[in-house]
């Protein structure tokens, strides 16, 4: 009788806990994110084994960017999942643990720390879900974040495999090639990559970078413009459109796209860039 009535009380507390949870997400769909804050953290009180509420939860607070608190809801998500294992709970959990490597003054340790965390997050998350590739693609950029090419290449290839209309990966994979020196290989990663999504002003700025590198200035303009066509204020591709009309010695349409990239580029902008188009601007006008 006992075991019963336990069963009865616990079944009331699973049921009153969904209706909780299910009114948190209806908040957080009207923007509500105090008050789904609030349900969701009820929910969860009424019933610690709802993973789907500490999943919702967790939710919340990555959208707050409370990571840490995301990472613990996310976590007690995972723990509390017992025979229902969801490759997203862990997928939402590396994410956090990432964005907390990426915050700003964060110490080179506790970055990689962070990171190698994240790894391992994404990784379980495939093992539930083989095809989650966007937690390959993610696991990519964190090995490239710590100078880790060859495990990139792998997870960038793989994402791929997968989701061959992924244009990100292929930018990814073309742009770090080129950053390693490897511009010829960036080269057919990147006109492949057209060939699945050609109204990438990424995939076209890259694919200039790597004309520019090999010393294909017009080629590298061929590109640079498309990448322009699709997006005209892209600070990238306005240094890189200069930069090869400048080699090209066109010095009108040169002093035009770097006088737009210096008047387009922010703090975020590497000094080095602006300088290099300060410069060629200086060089192109100083002619007779």
């Amino acid at each position: 009788m006992a075991f019963s009535t336990a069963c009865g009380l616990a079944s009331r507390d699973r049921v009153r806990s969904i209706k909780r949870m299910n009114e948190g997400i209806e908040l957080s769909k009207k923007n509500n994110t105090a008050g789904a804050e609030k349900a969701l953290q009820e929910a969860v009180a009424i019933d610690k084994t709802n993973s789907q509420a500490h999943f919702n939860l967790g939710k919340i607070y990555r959208k707050q960017k409370k990571w840490v608190d995301a990472e613990k809801a996310f976590q007690s998500a995972i723990e509390a999942m017992v025979d229902s294992p969801n490759g997203k709970f862990w997928y939402e959990l590396g994410a956090v643990q990432s964005e907390q490597g990426s915050a700003d003054g964060v110490p080179t340790a506790e970055k990689e720390a962070a990171f190698r965390k994240s790894i391992s997050s994404y990784q379980e998350a495939l093992k539930l879900n083989p095809k989650l590739y966007k937690a390959h693609y993610r696991t990519a950029v964190l090995h490239e974040k710590l100078d880790e090419p060859e495990q990139a290449d792998v997870e960038y290839r793989k994402t791929i495999e997968l989701k061959p209309t992924f244009s990100p990966a292929f930018v990814n994979l073309g742009n770090m090639y080129i950053d390693y020196g490897f511009a010829n290989v960036a080269m057919v990663v990147l006109q492949t990559g057209t060939q699945v999504n050609d109204t990438d002003a990424r995939m076209w700025n890259g694919l200039g970078r790597a004309h520019l590198s090999l010393n294909q200035p017009k080629e590298a303009v061929d590109a640079f413009t498309k990448a322009k066509a699709i997006d005209p204020d892209m600070v990238d591709v306005l240094f890189g459109l200069g930069m090869a009309y400048a080699e090209m010695r066109k010095r009108k349409e040169a002093v035009e796209n770097l006088n737009l990239f210096l008047q387009k580029a922010s703090s975020d902008t590497p000094p080095d860039r602006v300088k290099a188009a300060r410069d060629t601007v200086a060089r192109m006008e100083d002619v007779i």
